[in-house]
């Protein structure tokens, strides 16, 4: 089952213009939580619990979360390491053992007997939760005796961790005991860094804001939080029109200029050097760090400053938020010298595309089935353009999750599938884009690129948020070249939203008439350039709902009249939605059209077609549930209408049912606010009992009886509850709830 999208943050104000001035709120993560609820559940079960993560992504929130939820049944002592208490005996517990002479210390059984006794008093009779930060820090023998009043009962566990390879083996194999609950915060995705910096300045931010703090932080919630304040305070990000921006200047001046102090303050000269030198380049191979920087301080570095990374040997300040930052920091002339000295030393280490010839293949293999996938695509093969964009993808991914080679390549697969009419396998590859831990963005744009698939699947609401932060971002950036599909594909949004002035309003300030009949360019292209041929069909579409643009007043644009070797995007849908609407003639040019291209798409615009003009039931039934497949939601509504009202007229009773459901699923994931769990509180108490108890599985006879109803009357309300939640029946609107559960 499918259930319809929530919009991906606040929609923040209306207002026109730039502001600035957030007020800041702090963001719960969804990880967060969830780990803060496992965790609670396993203390209330008897299980010890290891939170594990990166410094900054979020155990001490976890554990602050824990210890506020356990509530008056426990007992708790918080205790924390420190890197100075390491290689000193029962450091971590000095103060609890300041009462024993110093000899003690040297017998652990009596330590332990005391420590039992000194926490049973503490706990006084309730169940005792032993709360440990940065167990690595701990010395041998404090993790010793803690381990063993955790293995007796004595008290439970509850420890943060950030590096487990760094902790006794003790303490690794009870932590793999299936006794201890564990908790892994990973680094956010960038989808997971949106809602962080949503939550963080109270309102939408834009996909380039996303990805430039996203690039700098990798996903470490602190330095994202981190970042974002001080470009805030800066007014380096502000909100134009509701919507937080990035606006390309960067300040180091606060709070990121101090973190760079405490990693690099206490550092020797030689030190020093060599930080600066890696914050200037970036990354180096290590053989040529060595051959610029005193060799015993870079070793000295290794440690706490440095990573190895690529696959010729290279060292790099920990993170870029740290390298960038420290970049900012060097003195000017320092740094024209570390650029001299670097430039004057030979380079061994090759320029290949990443030392790896078997991956170089692969992208250059990748890089044609793309290419080739574009020709088809514009002549209208889209079988065979599918199979071989499919292919491309599939070699991408052996090429890793990031760079601008695999940007360049998914923007031209997500064009490929956009001119097949795919617009699931579009917004897949768009998916794709949040895997890369630095953030990518394809051509144009994620926010156009998820607006226009959203809108042409027919998701109005969702497509107008993310279509307001691409217009914001462009308007910041000057971005005049994308600002008419952005303003058309939003004017096409308000009005599927019943917002006919708001759309005018769009397509007069996107002067949809300048450019329209530009030729319309290869898929591979970038967004900016085959754009032209997505706002003639935006402009259509809005003409076949009733709204015509001002420059096209007057006149019906006839897609079919540019022949298959002009086949651009979205215009078989302009088709469709005229013949759906009843256009004289539409259907006939859209089976003209679909006859001449090759596909899924294809086939399921000429079964519309042949529905529409032999009015024929189950073809616009095959039409509907195919583009429900291919993601095309409001194609597929419309379709099964259509085929509801001829099988009603045809007392075709199993058509009918058919296209009931299929009408009722797609209905759903046109709007948020159609979901079964956004409809149920429109209910009454009464029919809401009912519906929930039919959902659960209860009988007409069982809900009856509870209610004092004959099972007739029962049924006669059930069927009124399922035409307002737009469901076929008990089994479908238990689906529905089941997977809208995460959402109610």
């Amino acid at each position: 089952m499918e259930v319809a999208g929530r919009s991906p943050g606040p929609s923040g104000s209306r207002e026109p213009g730039v502001e600035t001035g957030p007020h800041f709120r702090e963001p719960l993560l969804a990880q967060v939580k969830n780990a803060v609820a496992g965790a609670i559940d396993a203390l209330s079960e008897g299980k010890s619990v290891v939170v594990t993560g990166s410094a900054g992504t979020g155990k001490s929130t976890v554990m602050a979360g824990v210890l506020a939820g356990l509530g008056n049944d426990y007992s708790v002592v918080q205790l924390r390491g420190a890197a100075s208490w390491a290689g000193k005996p029962f450091a971590g517990l000095f103060w609890l053992l300041s009462e024993l002479p110093p000899e003690s210390l040297s017998d652990p059984v009596y330590v332990l007997q005391f420590l039992r006794r000194v926490f049973r008093d503490k706990a006084a009779g309730r169940r005792l939760v032993l709360a440990v930060e940065n167990v690595e820090d701990l010395d041998g023998e404090t993790i010793a005796v803690l381990l063993q009043l955790s293995r007796t009962g004595s008290a439970l566990i509850l420890a943060t961790v950030r590096d487990l390879s760094a902790c006794p083996g003790e303490f690794v194999r009870w932590w793999s005991e299936g006794s201890v609950h564990r908790e892994g915060l990973e680094p956010l995705r960038p989808s997971g860094t949106r809602v962080l910096l949503e939550g963080l300045a109270g309102g939408r931010v834009s996909s380039r804001l996303v990805q430039q703090v996203q690039a700098r932080s990798r996903g470490n919630p602190l330095l994202s939080a981190l970042f974002l304040r001080e470009q805030l305070d800066a007014g380096t990000v502000r909100r134009r029109r509701g919507t937080w921006v990035w606006t390309g200047a960067v300040s180091y001046s606060g709070a990121l200029a101090e973190r760079v102090e405490v990693e690099t303050g206490q550092l020797s000269p030689e030190e020093r050097y060599a930080a600066d030198v890696l914050a200037v380049s970036g990354a180096l191979p290590l053989l040529m760090l060595l051959q610029v920087a005193d060799p015993p301080a870079v070793e000295r570095l290794e440690q706490d400053l440095l990573v190895t990374s690529g696959c010729v040997r290279t060292v790099q300040l920990k993170d870029p938020l740290l390298a960038e930052a420290a970049a900012a920091l060097v003195p000017p002339g320092r740094a024209a010298e570390i650029r001299a000295r670097l430039a004057a030393v030979p380079s061994r280490t090759g320029s290949g595309y990443g030392g790896d010839s078997t991956q170089a293949a692969d992208m250059a293999a990748a890089l044609a089935a793309v290419h080739e996938a574009g020709e088809l695509a514009r002549c209208g093969r889209w079988a065979e353009a599918g199979a071989a964009a499919r292919l491309g993808l599939e070699l991408s991914d052996k090429c890793g999750k990031a760079g601008r080679l695999r940007r360049d390549l998914l923007s031209e697969l997500f064009g490929v599938f956009l001119y097949c009419g795919e617009l699931r396998q579009a917004a897949d590859v768009l998916a794709q884009t949040d895997a890369a831990a630095e953030g990518m963005e394809l051509n144009g744009g994620n926010d156009l690129c998820e607006g226009i698939v959203q809108v042409l699947g027919g998701r109005a609401d969702r497509a107008l948020d993310f279509l307001q932060r691409a217009l914001a971002q462009f308007e910041e950036e000057g971005t005049q070249d994308l600002l008419p599909l952005a303003g058309t594909a939003a004017a096409y949004a308000c009005i599927l939203l019943d917002d006919g002035d708001t759309a005018r309003s769009f397509l007069a300030a996107a002067g949809t008439g300048a450019g329209c009949d530009a030729p319309s360019p290869e898929p591979g292209a970038p967004i900016s350039d085959w754009g032209a041929g997505l706002i003639r069909s935006f402009s259509g579409l809005c003409a076949a709902r009733g709204v015509t643009p001002p420059a096209e007043s007057g006149r019906f644009p006839s897609p079919a009249a540019e022949g298959v070797s002009g086949v651009r995007p979205g215009v078989m849908l302009e088709l469709a939605t005229a013949a759906l609407h009843d256009r004289p003639g539409a259907a006939g040019e859209l089976r003209e059209a679909a006859s001449g291209c090759s596909g899924d798409s294809a086939e399921m615009y000429l079964e519309l077609a042949e529905g529409l003009i032999a009015l024929r039931p189950a073809g616009l039934l095959r039409a509907a549930e195919q583009a429900h497949r291919l993601g095309q939601f409001l194609i597929a509504y419309e379709a099964a209408g259509g085929a509801v009202r001829l099988a009603r007229l045809q007392a075709d009773r199993a058509q009918l049912r058919a296209a009931r459901r299929i009408e009722n699923v797609s209905y759903r994931m046109l709007r948020t606010a159609n979901s079964v769990a956004d409809r149920l509180p429109e209910l009454s108490d009464f029919e809401r009992q009912l519906a929930l108890g039919a959902a659960a599985g209860q009988s007409s006879s069982q809900l009856a009886g509870g209610l004092h109803l004959s099972p007739r009357t029962v049924d006669w309300h059930l069927g009124r509850i399922f035409q307002k939640l737009r469901v076929s029946g008990r089994v479908e609107l238990r689906e529905c709830l089941e997977d809208e559960r995460p959402h109610i």
